[in-house]
């Protein structure tokens, strides 16, 4: 499947983040990146909420979502995208996905 859109998250610190957005079912890429998994729902106006539900970074988006620890709490918050923002360097994947769960306090990031 491809890519639905772009959606921005802001940090605690108020900088903004661009993702791409996915299905959540979809084969991932093998690459490193900050991932936002999210509830999206389409209302009658046809303007689109994203609910966040966990924030993490990765070295491997694609194992990450083979066997996701926090899988049963994805089930339950309805998780149906991800949102991803590629990058290399694990030390500024680590501060963004700090930065986005100190903001949003996703309930699967045990908020």
């Amino acid at each position: 499947m491809s890519k639905i859109g772009t959606l921005d998250f802001t940090g605690i610190s108020g900088h903004k983040y661009t993702f791409n957005v996915y299905p959540i079912n979809r084969e991932h890429k093998e690459k490193e990146a900050v991932y936002v998994v999210t509830h999206r729902t389409i209302k009658a106006d046809a303007t689109v909420d994203h609910n966040v539900i966990s924030v993490g970074e990765t070295a491997n988006l694609k194992s990450e979502f083979t066997d996701h620890p926090d899988s049963e709490c994805f089930e339950k918050e309805i998780a149906n995208c991800v949102c991803v923002y590629w990058e290399d360097h694990s030390d500024t994947r680590l501060k963004i996905s700090e930065d986005l769960i100190n903001f949003y306090h996703p309930p699967c990031n045990n908020f």
